[in-house]
Order: structure tokens, then sequence, then C-alpha cells
């Protein structure tokens, strides 16, 4: 009966042995075979390190037909001659046209067109020497004496000072300027109780007060402006034009009279709407070229 057992269980045991194997055998093949592939890797490259010889440092000289040439040119440095001379058969040289060597070669008969030939340095040196004598010459020429004239009597031009020369103007009316000219700047304006420019220069002068012609002229022209009032504008004829405001009117005047400095042309008046809210005054303007400027540049007014 325990023999029957043991054999049952035996037989059991090889069994399942076989049914591991069938199921399992396939991996255990794949295993086996990667582990046989590792290890082939591993011998053979450690044998072919082993058995590897050390390289031997590189060699620079080179062998051609059993001669040892050396890559580093030991060979002394033989001056290079000039052997590319050819004789035409007539005794003459040529040299061909190739590489300067930096050598020329020497002719005897250029030596004689050298010296016909002029120095073009030297005549810079030579002609700048003579520009600057003259220069010096010139400037001698020039100085002047200790009375202010130059040797041949004329007036040096460095002496000459030009100067702003002032027309020979009066003032239209005696009084002081109360407004002045401020076309670049803004003022107070009592009439407007606002800021404006002011074309002209107003002079304090009581009502009636005469207006004279600051020079010689004609009357260009006579008008009532609807600003300033009733106005007279003079032409001097010398690119000035002075004009008179606020004056009152008058009709003794004409246009194309002709009118000397200091003559009457009017008296002070109240026809200025403009500047209606200001003391009694005379508004004068003055242009030069038909352009405004300032009469206090031109006029000598009281101050």
């Amino acid at each position: 009966m325990n023999n029957k057992g043991s054999f049952r269980n035996q037989g059991s045991v090889g069994k399942r042995i076989l049914s591991f194997f069938r199921e399992s055998g396939f991996y255990i093949a794949i295993v086996v075979g990667l582990c046989a592939l590792a290890a082939g890797a591993v011998y053979f490259s450690t044998s072919q390190i082993l058995t590897d010889p050390e390289p031997e440092p590189p060699d620079n000289r080179l062998s051609m037909d059993d001669k040892e040439f050396s890559l580093i040119d030991d060979s002394p440095v033989i001056p290079r001659t000039d052997q590319s001379s050819i004789n035409d058969g007539n005794g003459t040289d040529f040299a061909d046209e190739g590489p300067d060597d930096g050598l020329i070669a020497y002719d005897p008969g250029d030596e004689a067109v050298l010296e016909n030939e002029p120095d073009e340095e030297s005549e810079d040196i030579s002609g700048q020497k003579e520009v600057s004598e003259q220069a010096a010459d010139q400037e001698d020429s020039t100085q002047t004496t200790s009375g202010g004239v130059m040797e041949d009597g004329t007036a040096p031009v460095d002496n000459v000072v030009l100067a702003i020369v002032k027309p020979n103007f009066s003032v239209p009316v005696e009084g002081k300027i109360q407004a002045g000219y401020s076309m670049d700047r803004l003022v107070f304006s009592p009439t407007f109780n606002e800021w404006r420019t002011h074309s002209g220069v107003d002079i304090s002068a009581p009502r009636g007060e005469v207006v004279r012609a600051i020079g010689n002229g004609v009357i260009h022209e006579i008008k009532n402006d609807p600003r300033y009032g009733f106005t007279v504008v003079i032409d001097h004829k010398n690119g000035y034009k002075s004009l008179y405001a606020n004056l009152a009117s008058d009709n003794t005047l004409t246009v194309g009279k002709e009118v000397k400095m200091g003559d009457a042309i009017g008296s002070v008046g109240a026809t200025a709407i403009f500047e209606s809210a200001e003391p009694t005054h005379l508004h004068f303007e003055l242009y030069k070229e038909d352009k405004l400027v300032d009469p206090e540049a031109y006029i000598d007014f009281p101050k």
C-alpha cells in the first residue's frame, strides 16, 4: 500500500516538472540565450583590449624609394638671383614681367635724366616758400602808419567800422511814452481789459496838442481807421514811413502834399476806439521798408 502511494507521488512530481517546462520552457530559453550573448560580448571585448598593441607615435619622416625625407626643411636659404633677363642678340637685355623682387636695374643713362628732371618735392617746398614770402610782403604792405593811413594814402579796410546811422528824425509831439512798442510780447490793454500786442508807441499829450512831421516827406495816406481813428501817413522817401493816429479830424491836408520836418499835420484827439480808455495821447508808428520797427530805436524820445 505504501509503495503504491510513493509511486503515485513520484509520478505526480515528474508530471509537474514536465508541465512546468512545457508552459515556461520558451521563456527559460530566451533568458539562457541572452545570458550567453552577454557572456560572449564580455569575452570578445576583454580579449580585444588585451591583444591590441599600444599605438606608436607618428613619424614625421616619409619614405620614398628607400630615401627618407623630413617634413621640416633643414636646407639653407639660398638668395634668389635675377635670371629672367633675355638678350635680343643686339647686346640689349630685357627683363620679363615677373614679380618685382625689390631690385632696380641701374642704367647709366638714368642719372642724366634724373639730373635734368626737377624734383617735385623740392618744387613743392620752394613753391610754399614763395607763397609764404609773398604773403609776408603783402602783410607788410598793408601795415598802416601811426596816423591810421596806409602807405599808399588809402584807409585800411580792417579799421573801417560799419555803424548803424539813425535817420534825422525829431519827436512828433512833446511828451513821455506811456505805452511802448511790444509786437514781440503782450501788454495789458485797459480798453479791452486783456493782454495784447502794441504796434507803436503812445506818447502822452493833452487833447489839442500840435502834432508835427518827424522829417521831410510827402503825405502818403489820410484815413479814418476803425481802430485808431483819424490817421495820417507820411512817406519820407528814404525807406521810412511814419504813422500818426488818434488825431482830431482835419480837412486841411491832402495826399501828395510835401511837408518839412516840424510842419504841423494835425492835433491830438480822442478818435482811437481801441485806446479810448487810456489817457489822451498820440499813437505813433514807424515803418522801415514797409515793416514795423520800434520807434524808440530811431528817435530820441524824452525819458
